[in-house]
């Protein structure tokens, strides 16, 4: 008999969740789709998450982590920051998919992501101590100056199947536009 391991039924859970939210949103998910996805009982998703939104949430949190994570920021290398961006969206466009359905299906219905918040904050602090030793431009306030990094690099993300795949050469010729619009942001 093969020993129980809570912790990863739990991931397996999320991994499922991850792919079904992505794919189908709150509203379409179906918990017996995303439980046979994880190969576990539809019960087990009620019992580690309560329900399909308390496990978007925490589907959502675990995103915001591990991006927050996998592209940390350095204020001395916004550009490189945006470029990491872009090549966690490139290899990872479910996450992409994932915040266009907590942007469609929960604006004002749920407090502040506190992951986001505290990361954003860090982020904002970081940013403005660096703006006042005049490493970067002060042309935007910080909170500015971070919007526009993020949003560069998510720039080809937003767009049709047709523009936005691409192969390994195109990726990097877009990976270097972002980078280069992002260092002609930042040049104090």
């Amino acid at each position: 008999m093969t020993p129980r391991d809570p912790e990863a039924k739990r991931r397996a859970l999320l991994e499922a969740a991850l792919a079904e939210f992505a794919e189908h949103g709150i509203a379409g998910a179906r918990i017996d789709r995303l439980a046979g996805r994880a190969r576990c009982s539809v019960g087990l998703v009620y019992t580690y998450f309560g329900g399909k939104e308390e496990l978007f949430h925490a589907v959502f949190d675990q995103v915001v982590v591990r991006t927050t994570e996998q592209a940390p920021l350095s204020p001395d290398d916004l550009p490189e920051y945006a470029g990491a961006l872009f090549d966690g969206q490139t290899a990872h466009p479910e996450v992409m998919r994932l915040a266009a359905w907590h942007r469609l299906e929960q604006p004002g219905r749920r407090p502040a992501i506190e992951a986001i918040t505290k990361a954003n904050r860090a982020k904002f602090d970081a940013i403005r101590q660096a703006q006042e030793e005049g490493r970067l431009s002060t042309r935007f306030t910080a909170p500015e100056l971070l919007m526009l990094t993020i949003n560069t690099a998510s720039m080809w993300a937003h767009q049709n199947q047709e523009i936005s795949d691409l192969g390994p050469q195109e990726h990097a010729a877009r990976r270097a536009t972002i980078v280069d619009a992002v260092r002609r942001l930042v040049e104090p």
